[in-house]
């Protein structure tokens, strides 16, 4: 009896200790992270060509900010707003190959649907 009372002491021991070092750890990381800069990004929700003649580009941003776009044959720079955004843009023709986003802190690649 005693033997089995030693030995559920002794694991009992050491799921504690391993629960210890593991909320030790998640707090040593947490620290270590604490001050890094983390980046918000924009996401093309949407690039399509209407056959009237209108590029439609829907992007989604956290934050307000600039983007340029490039396509062969055209280029725009516009103003975005925070959330969903959507803008037509003249395009005669429909852009053969990639529109180029160049937002702050990041460049986006789409083919034109």
């Amino acid at each position: 009896m005693t033997h089995t009372l030693d030995l559920l002491s002794q694991v009992l021991f050491v799921g504690l200790m391993a629960m210890l070092l593991y909320v030790l750890y998640k707090r040593f990381v947490s620290m270590l992270s604490r001050d890094r800069i983390k980046g918000t990004y924009a996401q093309v929700a949407g690039c399509t060509w209407h056959k009237d003649g209108r590029l439609v580009v829907v992007i989604e941003m956290e934050e307000a900010g600039p983007c340029a776009l490039r396509w062969e044959g055209g280029e725009a720079q516009i103003q975005c707003t925070a959330g969903r955004h959507e803008e037509s843009l003249d395009a005669p023709e429909k852009p053969i190959g990639n529109v180029e986003f160049t937002f702050v802190n990041q460049v986006v690649r789409r083919k034109v649907g």
